[in-house]
């Protein structure tokens, strides 16, 4: 049984790949939406060839593709190109996360679809923008990061700058983008019409990082790399007999149950703004109680009085986590090549109205025919001759690469 949801009825061709794209369908698609994820012939998503890999799916594509169909559409043809035309016209949104420009040179542009249907929602996800100086560059997670300036907090003071260790400009995006389609339908009950959603990777991030820009308008200073403890208030990574935890310092408790008690009257931190002030010293003074017992010790004593505390857990230790576990975070699918997987479960949560099990991840054109035949009314003649089309191109479109090899 498919998932049905709040966005049962909502048809969505995605055309995007990689990470950004995938991730915000994926979400509607967990919703209930009917998505149909277009991929080129043989290639396929980007991600397919990046392992690790369960047989012939990358591990991007396992994580990012749940409840959607699969379609081969090589729209160099025409009967690829009159199938995705099919598809708008019996859809709510078409979805893709190219380069700027090139749904225009596709002809699958917003103008160009909505003389098609009129109610169309067409979201992009580009780089940085639709227009502008930087609209012709090529940009990916870990560029729209410098750029906006996320990398720049990243790493211990006085070190280099550093990746975060999540791709946040392709999952804002992703998230923004699903939250446009969402607002687009909503806007279309009222209005009838369609409308056209550009995300892009830089404001996204920059909008996720919106504390630390208001800090710079405010000081005028820019915030360096933020290491393992919070820029302002009194939380961060701690290292302990046997490992790392992650708690507060609050007051007066902390002094308290790490036996620092003589804290609470050191001239330097009986206030909030000393201890501000004076931070680095009382890190790692209290820093250098917590090496004297392991992290299970310490967890312990913290959680018992209500300061908040957590071990930093690698992946292994999360998904085995009791409230992981209660919260059945992790899904569990069969998929037709690999057998049984797990997947990371959608964060939102309704009392009721999700119903049935998750699909996993469609192989490589695994409902080409289905969608054409039931979605789209095709004859096995005019199936048999997309298959054929796409065929044909590839083969010269092999003979061309040989020629300019």
């Amino acid at each position: 049984m498919a998932i049905k949801g709040p966005l049962t009825g909502i048809r969505v061709v995605d055309m995007s790949q990689a990470h950004a794209g995938p991730f915000g369908t994926q979400m509607l698609g967990d919703m209930g939406a009917d998505v149909i994820k277009i991929e080129a012939p043989e290639r396929g998503d980007l991600t397919r060839i990046i392992p690790p890999k369960i047989e012939s799916e990358g591990y991007y594509v396992l994580a990012l593709n749940r409840n959607k169909k699969g379609i081969e559409l090589d729209f160099g043809t025409p009967s690829g190109k009159e199938a995705l035309y099919d598809l708008v016209r019996v859809s709510d949104v078409v979805y893709d996360n190219f380069k700027a420009g090139a749904m225009e040179k596709l002809g699958a542009d917003y103008e160009t679809l909505k003389e098609i249907n009129p109610k169309i929602i067409c979201c992009s996800i580009t780089g940085y923008g639709p227009t502008g100086p930087y609209r012709d560059r090529m940009s990916v997670d870990d560029i729209a990061q410098g750029l906006a300036g996320a990398m720049s907090l990243c790493g211990e003071p006085g070190g280099p700058p550093m990746r975060p260790g999540i791709p946040i400009a392709d999952i804002s995006a992703g998230i923004f983008a699903a939250m446009g389609v969402i607002i687009a339908l909503y806007d279309r009950k009222t209005t009838g019409e369609g409308r056209k959603i550009d995300i892009n990777l830089l404001d996204s991030t920059m909008f996720l990082m919106s504390n630390h820009f208001q800090n710079y308008f405010i000081s005028g200073i820019p915030p360096g790399p933020q290491g393992s403890k919070h820029p302002f208030l009194p939380l961060g990574a701690y290292q302990t007999k046997n490992g790392y935890i992650t708690t507060g310092v609050m007051w007066p408790q902390t002094p308290k149950l790490v036996n620092r008690e003589w804290l609470l009257d050191d001239p330097r931190f009986d206030t909030i703004e000393k201890r501000f002030a004076n931070r680095k010293e009382l890190d790692e003074i209290i820093e250098d109680a917590l090496r004297e017992k392991d992290s299970e010790y310490w967890l312990e004593v913290l959680q018992g009085e209500d300061v908040t505390a957590t071990s930093i857990n690698t992946l292994d230790k999360v998904v085995a986590d009791p409230q992981v576990v209660h919260n059945e975070t992790v899904l569990h699918m069969d998929h037709p090549l690999c057998g049984a997987i797990r997947a990371i479960a959608n964060p939102i949560h309704f009392n009721y109205g999700i119903e049935g099990e998750p699909s996993p991840p469609p192989t490589l054109g695994q409902h080409t025919d289905q969608v054409l035949r039931e979605v789209l009314g095709y004859s096995d003649e005019k199936i048999k001759r997309v298959h054929e089309e796409i065929k044909a191109h590839a083969e010269e479109f092999k003979k061309h690469t040989r020629m300019k090899l």
